[in-house]
């Protein structure tokens, strides 16, 4: 039976801890167990929420289960905007649950969990655990996780099946980078295949039921918790902190030899624009709305438009794949575990 497995040292509630480009594992449940969803509009309307929320909140979605009591989701936030963000997304789907069922009182029982992620190396333990939640217990709800329409497997599955906001390039990102090899959808199809089996890795480690990483992450995020090592915790800070959407312009516009400026031409030819609109949206933290004003656009469907012709230029064109990685390269955005 797939599982994860966790020390159970009882420790009081922990504050949530955000910073720039933390990772969580975000997990609530229905009040008294009671169903969050009865039907496919449900799901759809739950699952809409959180895609308007990447857009408002710039979160990257590694991955999202909703069970019929229960939800998991796999989320980075570029900017410290958790809290913020679910409870937009939560009380948003309440609202409208109670308006629909004409039903009162709490739909979620209490606060929702979100256990701190140390970095991407966890990404697909932690994922596959989530996808495979239909097909687990005494009575799964399918019996491959393809097979289950409520979670984002399916776009990892079948490209077909993708979705625009979810962050499958951030997923195999760092296994890419540590093993090489060009389908890591593949890869991670015959991963997730292994967990129906029993076969877990066991460094799916929770620690004080808390924080999935190192005894040194643990440590860290205690002291954050705290208020120690303040100083520390700034300078770790403004290291993780995002670029600015001027930084990875202006980085990109200089790889392609044009000045930054031309980018703000409407349907400007200049070589990159679309890179430079995807590379902001990655890293910088930045809405749609703020990324169409950066690329003198009027209407943030646009700047994403940047954004999705680049994601399919790079799923095309090895060359373009190498050119962005040097650009990264160029901005520090590679660290040595992805080279």
């Amino acid at each position: 039976m797939l599982s994860i497995h966790t020390r159970r040292t009882i420790v009081p509630r922990l504050p949530r801890l955000e910073y720039p480009n933390a990772i969580y594992h975000v997990i609530t449940r229905g009040d008294g167990r009671r169903k969050l969803f009865h039907d496919a509009r449900h799901y759809e309307r739950f699952t809409q929420g959180l895609s308007d929320e990447v857009d408002r909140s710039s979160w990257l979605v590694i991955a999202f289960c909703w069970m019929p009591n229960h939800i998991h989701a796999l989320i980075r936030t570029p900017r410290p905007n958790l809290c913020k963000g679910m409870q937009h997304w939560l009380s948003g789907y309440a609202n409208w649950y109670a308006k629909r069922n004409r039903r009162t009182g709490h739909l979620f029982q209490g606060r929702y969990k979100a256990f701190l992620v140390e970095d991407e190396g966890y990404y697909w333990n932690l994922s596959r655990y989530i996808h495979l939640n239909p097909c687990m217990g005494g009575k799964p709800l399918a019996l491959t996780p393809e097979a289950y329409p409520n979670s984002s497997y399916g776009g990892y599955a079948r490209k077909s099946r993708q979705l625009d906001w979810i962050a499958y390039e951030e997923h195999h990102r760092y296994w890419t980078g540590l093993h090489g090899g060009s389908d890591p959808f593949s890869s991670y199809r015959k991963f997730v295949k292994q967990g129906l089996t029993g076969e877990v890795d066991s460094k799916v480690d929770r620690l004080r039921d808390w924080v999935y990483g190192s005894e040194d992450f643990l440590k860290r995020m205690l002291a954050m918790a705290a208020g120690e090592d303040v100083d520390e915790n700034d300078r770790r800070i403004r290291k993780t902190h995002p670029l600015s959407a001027e930084q990875i312009i202006g980085a990109v516009a200089d790889y392609y030899h044009v000045e930054p400026q031309a980018y703000r031409i409407f349907r400007s030819p200049a070589g990159g624009r679309d890179l430079a609109a995807y590379l902001c949206r990655r890293y910088s933290g930045i809405t749609l709305r703020e990324l169409s004003l950066q690329f003198g656009l009027s209407h943030p469907d646009g700047s994403a438009n940047l954004v999705r012709r680049a994601k399919a230029r790079l799923k095309e064109s090895v060359k373009l794949r190498n050119e962005c990685q040097k650009i990264e390269e160029l901005l520090g955005l590679k660290t040595e575990d992805q080279v």
